[in-house]
Parts: C-alpha cells; structure tokens; sequence
C-alpha cells in the first residue's frame, strides 16, 4: 500500500506540475499575442513623438487556450478594415508548421496631445509663471475644448478668476493683456516695423482686437493681441 500510494502521489504530482506550466505558458503566449497587436498598431504612427503620442490596449486573451508557444519568427499581424480608429482589431496569423492558427485581438487606441494644467491652485490676481504650470499628455476626449495649449499665451498672463489644480487653463480665465497694462504697440507694413508704449483699455487674448490707448498721441486705437503685453496696429 505504501508503494501505491507513493506511486499516486508522484503521478498526483506530476500532473499538477505540468498543468501549472501549461497555465503559465498560456498566459505568457497570451501576454506575448497581445504585446504583438499593441507593437504592431503603434508601428503605423512613426512619427509620434512632440506633437502626439498613442496609447494602446490589447483585448485580454484567453489565458487557458494553448497557443502552441509563442510562434516566434511565423508571425503576421495585419489590421481588420482599412482604417485605425479607437476601437480597432488586429489579426494575427501564425504559419509555423505543425502549430497554424489566426486569433483576432481587439485594440483600444488612444491619440493623446500635449496640454498644460494648473500645477497648483492658481488665486484670481496671479501672474502666471513657469511653476504655476505643468505640461501634460491628454486623449481626445480629456482634453477640453479651446484651452490654451501654449506656454508662450500663458505665462505672463493675469488670472481674472481662480483656476483649480490640474485644470485646463481657459481664455475666460485670463488676459494675455489686462485693462490697464502698459503694452508694447507694433506697427508692421512690408519690411518696415514701428514700436512705441501704449496702455490697454480693455481685456485681451491672441487674436483679440482691444482699444488702447498710444502713450505719445494720446489717441485712442484699435490693436491685436499678439503675445503677453504685445499687440499690433495696421497701417
């Protein structure tokens, strides 16, 4: 009876034993399958980098199929449909003699673009420096539509109401040019360029026309907001 039940138990241990490496086989097949539909989905955005990146999601696989190991050096991947979209699917193919099989991953793709948030709670009255902002990489769908993505638009702009921690940074919640700043006025015809002083007489952004007020005539003027404390005059 002890000779059996020895003989038992190492067959009982043999066969747990194979199946755990078999289960951690197929996850790592199934880790490696998934790894490949992700590589090959961002291999079709080369050049991301500055101005984008992409974030992408494998499906989870099917940890207890057994995928005949990884199929290294036989694999093709090729995208279903003739366009990538947030949600797409990959088809993998393996042509390994003996171990022929296709499985179709599904992706999740996000486009995430540079942005800049609050770095602290920034009170109504600040002047915006380099440390009151951190540049951060937002989806689509994050980013809010018509914050301002320029660190030049910001800093050095006055915060006309508090901002939170971690947000976006709106138009509405600042000047590039407040009422009452003495700016720099440009005047610009062909190669020919004028500077002189002037105050604003009214709150700005780029692109914002405002009135000010020219430091030497007196005169008042429409002008365009083109940087912090600059805007320009047509002549």
């Amino acid at each position: 009876m002890k000779h059996a039940g020895y003989v038992v138990t190492v067959l009982s241990t043999f066969f747990f034993s194979n199946f755990f490496n078999a289960v951690n086989a197929s996850m790592e097949e199934a880790a490696f399958l998934r790894h490949v539909a992700e590589q090959y989905i961002l291999a079709q955005f080369p050049d991301q980098g500055r101005d984008y990146q992409v974030e992408v999601t494998a499906a989870k696989l099917d940890p207890n199929r057994n995928y005949g190991g990884k199929c290294e050096g036989y694999l093709t991947a090729q995208l279903q449909g003739s366009d990538i979209k947030t949600s797409s699917s990959v088809k993998i193919t393996c042509t390994k003699p003996g171990n022929n099989f296709s499985i179709i991953v599904p992706v999740k793709i996000k486009m995430k673009r540079p942005a800049f948030v609050a770095a602290t709670g920034i009170p109504h009255g600040s002047v915006i420096t380099d440390a009151m902002i951190k540049e951060v990489w937002l989806s689509e769908t994050e980013n809010q539509s018509g914050a301002i993505n320029l660190r030049e638009s910001l800093v050095g702009s006055k915060v006309r109401k508090d901002i939170r921690a971690g947000e976006q940074i709106r138009p509405s919640s600042l000047c590039m040019i407040c009422k009452g700043d003495s700016i720099s006025l440009e005047a610009r015809k062909g190669g020919l360029s004028l500077k002189t002083q002037g105050v604003a007489l009214s709150d700005g952004n780029y692109g914002e026309e405002i009135q000010v007020r020219n430091s030497k005539s007196k005169k008042v003027i429409q002008a365009t907001v083109r940087a912090v404390g600059v805007a320009e005059v047509a002549f």
